[in-house]
């Protein structure tokens, strides 16, 4: 009996063992590389990471109603919290040709940390509501630059109407009719409503406006 190892190697058997040879070394190559690969890839993974907080600019508008314009700021942002209107003695008595004044004084936050870190344009909306049985009588003005001494005495000189003299009460003022300069810088407004003398007895005796309310709606010059 014969075996292969009795057969005589030949040429085609030299050939398939090379063949072999070079699979076995290709595979080997193969399994070099990919592990090569992976460790690569692992080498160059990174991360880089940023974060931030960010806070909006504090800003508002505030209000003094003292009637000596002494500095009683606060805030009277919401109609529920409005400043009370310091009329002269006869607001609540009003006859014919009488006429009653109140000064009021806006500015912005007294530094950039209180809400004073950009100046306000201020636009004055007329008084809401409009419905009590005076108010139908009743006329008004509003001039800016007048002192609270000087509203309370009735001088209005030297100031600028930022509501026309004869304005109805739910009249306001042109659009960013006063402007706040940055910082805190006070302007003082000074409000007179009269009772026209053309107004009899008959019409007016007796009525009241009920509450009325002004609103100076600001904004911010950014």
């Amino acid at each position: 009996m014969s075996t292969d190892f009795d057969r005589p190697v030949t040429p085609t058997d030299d050939n398939k063992l090379a063949r072999k040879r070079k699979i076995r070394a290709l595979l080997a190559g193969g399994l070099v590389l990919g592990v090569g690969a992976a460790i690569t890839l692992a080498a160059w993974t990174d991360n880089v990471f940023g974060k931030a907080t960010f806070t909006a600019e504090n800003w508002n508008v505030q209000g003094d109603f003292s009637a000596a314009g002494t500095g009683v700021w606060d805030e009277y942002d919401t109609v529920g919290t409005a400043g009370t209107f310091n009329y002269t003695s006869t607001f609540n008595a009003l006859s014919p040709g009488t006429t009653v004044y109140a000064p009021v004084a806006l500015r912005v936050g007294t530094s950039a940390g209180a809400g004073g870190a950009y100046a306000a344009n201020v636009t004055l909306n007329g008084a809401t509501p409009t419905t009590g049985p005076l108010t139908t009588y009743l006329t008004y003005t509003v001039v800016s630059g007048v002192s609270a001494t000087a509203c309370s005495a009735g001088t209005l000189t030297g100031g600028t109407a930022i509501v026309p003299a004869g304005s109805t009460l739910a009249t306001g003022s042109a659009a960013n009719a006063v402007t706040l300069p940055a910082a805190g810088t006070a302007v003082p407004l000074c409000f007179a409503v009269t009772l026209p003398s053309t107004v009899t007895a008959a019409q007016a005796a007796g009525k009241t406006t009920g509450t009325v309310t002004w609103q100076f709606a600001a904004t911010a010059v950014v």
